[in-house]
């Protein structure tokens, strides 16, 4: 079977996840018209199966071809829970602009996207709730498109958007969703009020990757910073709440925890606490990036499956880098670990191909997916899987860090 689907965060204005995108593909056909009529069962079946661990429960933001307006998608979800989008290509065509009519009167959410307001559209913005366009149009036209939004109780928002000040620009001028990667580009600061210093931090995963971890040690200098106890002591004590005791010491903490799930923890943590304005959606991403880069190797050929827990590493650490790739090396450069896992990152050496793979199916970028698959050997019908089973990895643990 051929559907793939994954998620990006839309953002409010305040940076909170308000909704999931999705981006999703039929892997074996190129246009809409190919698609049969057992391929859209099977992308029914696993939408009703994983939808709510994809999305998290959250709105699911999809857009809509020709073919999935006529086979009815949107009766998978809640009319709560969704919002149809289709293009201003496919609204030109008056069957389309008649069922988005529809899905309207039945209480759905519609979205026009690719639409700036003009004298030739304003029509079109009487039969949409929410207006989304490119953040790198003309700011004037956008700024006339935001204010027109809000005069006619409309919602604005902008695609594209991939540096802070981007965002920042969005959130001054009004509007009201944001999507794009600014988020999963985090800064590392060398100082931060209230947190650990760069060096306090390496030095800590040294110790962890050192061939004989001293526990005692490594719980004496983590007792040093209140913030990185309280955290701790309250992870352990939810992980182990069904077993009745009250955890009440770093050195005991780090014991139940395992040397393994205390590296995670440090790498979540140390990146909530280094990098600035990072939202709770980049440790999600962290979390899922490094199942999914796990599941990948397990399922690849070439031997990459013993080296698992090295991969999951890679993806987890991937998070911490800079804007630029002169930064990403620097970042790089100081962590404590393999020269395949930063290989992998950087891009080369073995492990690259997973890493790249794992950001295609991210990114829905499903061309490189197809592509990265059969050069890792994994089935598209595995990988399908495997994100799911990823998405209930972070599900489970996506608190880990705070």
């Amino acid at each position: 079977m051929s559907f793939l689907v994954s998620k990006q965060p839309v953002f409010n204005a305040q940076g909170v996840t308000d909704a999931y995108e999705a981006s999703y593909c039929f892997a074996s056909y190129d246009g809409d018209k190919d698609i049969t009529k057992d391929d859209i069962e099977d992308a029914k079946e696993y939408l009703r199966l994983n939808s709510d661990l994809i999305f998290d429960r959250k709105i699911a933001y999809v857009r809509f071809s020709p073919r999935l307006l006529e086979e009815n998608f949107h009766e998978l979800f809640s009319k709560d829970k969704l919002i149809v989008e289709v293009t201003t290509e496919m609204i030109a065509d008056p069957a389309t602009l008649q069922k988005c009519m529809q899905l309207r009167r039945l209480g759905y959410s519609i979205a026009f996207s690719g639409l700036l307001y003009s004298e030739k559209t304003v029509k079109l913005f009487n039969f949409a709730d929410i207006i989304r366009f490119d953040i790198n149009s003309d700011a004037d036209d956008i700024i006339a498109t935001v204010k027109k939004c809000h005069e006619k109780g409309k919602l604005a928002m902008a695609d594209h958007v991939e540096t802070q000040d981007q965002f920042e620009f969005a959130r001054e001028i009004g509007i009201d969703y944001i999507r794009g990667s600014f988020y999963s580009k985090p800064v590392l600061e060398t100082k931060r009020s209230g947190g650990p210093m760069i060096k306090t931090f390496l030095q800590i995963l040294a110790l962890l990757y050192s061939p004989d971890p001293n526990i005692e040690y490594i719980s004496a200098i983590i007792s040093t910073d209140p913030v990185l106890t309280i955290k701790l002591l309250k992870v352990i004590n939810q992980l182990c709440a069904d077993k009745g005791n009250t955890v009440s010491t770093v050195q005991q903490a780090l014991v139940l925890l395992g040397i393994d799930r205390l590296k995670e923890w440090i790498y979540l943590v140390g990146l909530q606490r280094l990098n600035r304005n990072s939202p709770g959606e980049i440790l999600k991403l962290a979390l899922l990036r490094a199942r999914f880069c796990e599941r990948i190797a397990k399922n690849s050929s070439g031997g990459v499956g013993a080296r698992s827990m090295e991969v999951y590493l890679m993806g987890l650490i991937s998070i911490v880098t800079g804007a630029n790739d002169e930064a990403l090396s620097k970042a790089l450069e100081d962590l404590p670990v393999s020269d395949e896992i930063k290989n992998g990152i950087i891009g080369g050496g073995i492990f690259s191909e997973i890493y790249h793979l794992s950001c295609a199916y991210e990114s829905g970028n499903w061309e490189d997916v197809k592509m990265c698959a059969a050069s890792c050997g994994i089935d598209l019908e595995a990988l399908r899987y495997e994100y799911a089973e990823a998405q209930s990895f972070v599900k489970k643990y996506g608190s880990f860090g705070s």
